[in-house]
């Protein structure tokens, strides 16, 4: 049997409804949960006991080619600068045989950007955004045709 593989080339990210252009790197979702150690002296077998605590949808960065004028690389931007929470989409290339693609879905901030990285004469200009989840991510996946 082959592998159902596939290469990441063709993730496509949207900000605010914008899709972002020209993204070299989509960095992976990542929701992670506290938890709470209860060992105590009654404790069978002497291995610490521990129960879920809040969870955290966790953050990704993105990483690309900077383009002047591009409607997603200002929504990153705006969002920033406006401290606000505003709706992701990370939407993954179809495989062989599916008819809708898997995506995450997150309200999310902008915690950290970068707007024309560094100016070397033999490299291209880039920007880079990191985004913290907030609330609960959702996961889609995909749809498979019926062969």
């Amino acid at each position: 049997m082959s592998s159902k593989a596939r290469a990441g080339l063709g993730v496509k990210l949207k900000v605010n409804n914008q899709l972002v252009g020209e993204l070299s790197s989509v960095g992976g979702i990542e929701p992670s949960t506290e938890t709470i150690d209860v060992s105590n002296h009654d404790t069978e077998g002497g291995f610490r006991e521990f129960i879920p605590s809040i969870s955290d949808g966790g953050d990704f960065t993105v990483e690309g080619n900077f383009v002047g004028g591009d409607a997603g690389q200002i929504a990153i931007r705006t969002a920033f600068f406006a401290k606000s929470t505003v709706p992701v989409e990370i939407t993954f290339p179809l495989a062989t045989g599916e008819t809708t693609a898997a995506k995450w879905e997150a309200n999310c901030m902008v915690s950290s950007f970068r707007q024309v990285g560094d100016a070397t004469i033999d490299s291209q200009l880039t920007f880079a955004a990191t985004f913290k989840i907030s609330g609960r991510p959702t996961f889609t996946d995909a749809v498979l045709s019926n062969q």
